[in-house]
């Protein structure tokens, strides 16, 4: 093994002289078996369904000590590299070189550098390759639909099965329910004592006032709450909700189409006791979606907001959901019906959902082919062996009394497969380029230009570079201060001060090495040298802030709602933008940097 280092080492140094003096092979080599070994990491961690229990598993990286070794490994590679770096130095041995070579150098430490801080990346593209390849698309769209059509028997919440939830057939998808407490909040209407009870006339919109009509209550009571439908009629209009026009008043919800906004009113009570008789919870009125899929391609068009939390609002997806949970019920088949919940508990096997609920105990408590009501609660999870006190009775809500009454030992933790399934999809879609890399990529740059600049000029010219930097900042910060309370600068023209004036010291530091480099001493222009390859990406940043900052006054003033702004226009495409100017600054300025060292001391 020493011989062929030794043989590979003799090639670079009579070949190759910057990449053996950088040890880039050897660190690359080094890097990338670490890079194999956190990709099995990544593979394995999710290999115990459980773990796809807690929220946001794809960090599971930051919470099983992958980001220690991840630090330790790192920072052992990096000190072992300088210190075989540190030992010889061929700038600063007055060797000849060339403005290429020191690029080279620049290029190779960032190389170095960045393979052996990423870590991360291949970790998290090993939960990605396992999660593809245990939970294929097909496997897990065929799960989650399962998954939502076994809901509707989950029996956990009164809530899902109230009356007010009910969304299908026809008339209940163009209705507004709204659920009242006490004695005083029905509602009536009055018909014709000649005409038949079951008339078609179900919508009154004003009580009758003659005497020979009677009143008949159109809502439905259960428990303590009565549940009334309206009809709804609506009004557009340009301004929101926040409007002082009274005609806006009392809406129940708006939807938002771009600058449009369509304001709904309650119109008048509908007689529904000639669509359903009693406002028991039922299995026909649930509609609620259990889990909705990133690929699903159904788009609530409008946005719905309403007026008050406890209004239910009109879905697409709630009403679909209800139409298809009708269907199955309406088929009464006990064998589909037991075969569906069979089909979920086996999918909550695969995931290690904790429960002591077989198909058979679940189709007894949900199978009302009568009229599907709910009779029985499943817990969503293990019923306390002990509890501390009786609860108050007398203090208990009517709903509560009601599912303490009907709540069984049964349990099943179905919040668990909804993150689990939450889970997958976030590591499917996820791309450890997309954010991350960013601070990947300028941290490396930033590490690299310390090395870099710390081979050129030396410990002590870097030290007094950072001094010099504290004290540019100090300087800036008293004289902002002075000025800003002496000239009571505006918002604006404090930005514009500060950009400024920062603009101006910043292009006087960048201009002495370049125009000055006879005229000062070494140390002050090795100083100025180290200010600008370090500060050059801010600089250029600084100045596209400057010509943003004229854009938005300039919009401001033309009241143009279109207007172009150069910082916001790419977004993070910036971040590339700057690492590739940095790039190119780093190897033109190269040049001025041998001419600095051949400057004579003193």
């Amino acid at each position: 093994m020493k011989k062929f280092i030794h043989k590979i080492n003799t090639y670079l140094i009579e070949n190759h002289p910057t990449i053996w003096n950088t040890r880039l092979v050897w660190m690359l080599i080094t890097a990338l078996g670490f890079h194999i070994i956190f990709f099995i990491l990544g593979y394995v961690a999710l290999s115990n369904p459980e773990t796809l229990h807690s929220n946001r598993a794809r960090s599971i990286f930051l919470e099983n000590g992958s980001i220690f070794m991840n630090v330790i490994i790192s920072v052992l590679m990096l000190v072992i590299w300088l210190i075989y770096l540190l030992k010889n130095n061929a700038f600063k041995n007055f060797y000849p070189t060339t403005r290429l070579t020191l690029f080279k150098h620049y290029i190779s430490y960032t190389i170095i550098i960045l393979f052996s801080i990423t870590f991360f990346i291949s970790h998290a593209f090993g939960l990605k390759t396992y999660i593809n390849s245990t939970y294929d698309d097909e496997r897990l769209n065929l799960e989650i639909q399962t998954a939502n059509d076994a809901a509707l028997f989950f029996s956990e919440k009164l809530n899902l099965y109230t009356i007010d939830n009910r969304k299908y057939p026809e008339p209940f998808d163009s209705l507004h329910c709204i659920k009242r407490s006490g004695a005083y909040s029905r509602e009536h209407v009055r018909i014709p004592t000649k005409l038949n009870l079951n008339d078609d006339r179900n919508t009154f919109k004003h009580p009758y006032k003659d005497s020979g009509y009677i009143q008949v209550d159109a809502c439905l009571t259960f428990l303590d709450k009565n549940y009334c439908f309206y009809t709804l009629k609506q009004k557009e209009g340009h301004t929101n909700h926040y409007s002082n026009d009274s005609t806006f008043n009392n809406y129940l919800f708006y939807k938002q189409k771009d600058s449009t906004t369509i304001y709904y009113f309650k119109d008048s009570v509908y007689n529904i006791t000639n669509h359903v008789k009693s406002a028991n919870p039922t299995y026909y009125n649930h509609s609620k979606t259990f889990y909705i899929s990133q690929n699903d391609t159904l788009s609530e068009d409008e946005k719905i907001i309403s007026r008050s939390y406890n209004d239910p609002t009109f879905s697409i997806r709630n009403t679909l959901r209800n139409k298809r949970n009708h269907a199955l019920l309406q088929r009464k088949d006990a064998n589909e019906i037991k075969q569906l919940l069979s089909n979920y508990l086996l999918i909550t096997d695969s995931y290690k959902i904790k429960k002591n609920l077989t198909a058979d105990a679940w189709f007894k408590l949900v199978y009302n082919p009568a009229n599907f009501e709910l009779k029985a609660f499943i817990r969503t999870e293990p019923k306390p062996s002990y509890v501390y006190g009786e609860p108050d009775i007398e203090k208990m809500t009517q709903e509560e009394l009601f599912y303490k009454n009907h709540a069984t030992d049964f349990y099943i933790e179905n919040d668990n497969l909804n993150q689990a399934f939450e889970n997958i999809e976030d590591i499917k879609s996820f791309n450890p380029f997309s954010d991350i890399i960013h601070f990947f990529i300028w941290f490396t740059i930033f590490l690299s230009t310390i090395i870099f600049m710390f081979r050129i000029t030396g410990l002590k010219v870097l030290l007094f570079s950072a001094i010099t930097i504290s004290v540019l900042g100090i300087f800036i910060t008293l004289l902002i201060t002075t000025f800003e309370y002496l000239l009571n600068f505006g918002s604006n023209g404090l930005a514009y001060f500060v950009s400024y004036l920062t603009l101006i010291i910043g292009t006087i530091i960048l201009a002495i090495p370049i125009f000055y480099l006879h005229k000062l001493r070494k140390t002050i222009v090795a100083i100025c040298l180290n200010i600008s390859i370090i500060g050059f990406v801010g600089y250029i940043l600084l100045l596209i802030t400057i010509i943003s900052l004229h854009q938005t006054d300039n919009c401001t003033y033309r009241f143009d709602e279109s207007c172009f702004n150069l910082l916001e226009s790419l977004g993070f495409w910036w971040s590339y933008i700057l690492l590739i100017i940095h790039i190119i600054f780093i190897y033109f300025y190269s040049k001025t940097i041998k001419n600095w060292k051949a400057l004579p001391e003193g």
